[in-house]
């Protein structure tokens, strides 16, 4: 979104890459992505609320 900041930039390039990396590849098991409604910040742990704006809406996507 314009106008907010990320500060783990970082973590989402390389969760990104592994996406991408598993669909091109086709990897076996399914990568899943962890993302905040909100602000859009990636989650790598199983937390309940967003590191960066503490929303508790987590999305969870899955590609396979």
């Amino acid at each position: 979104m314009n106008g907010q900041k990320r500060t783990n930039s970082a973590t989402t390039s390389s969760t990104m890459r592994e996406a991408v990396k598993s669909v091109l590849f086709r990897s076996d098991r399914p990568t899943v992505i962890e993302e905040c409604r909100r602000c859009g910040t990636t989650i790598e742990t199983a937390r309940t609320d967003c590191p960066t704006c503490g929303c508790d809406d987590i999305v969870t996507y899955q590609i396979r």
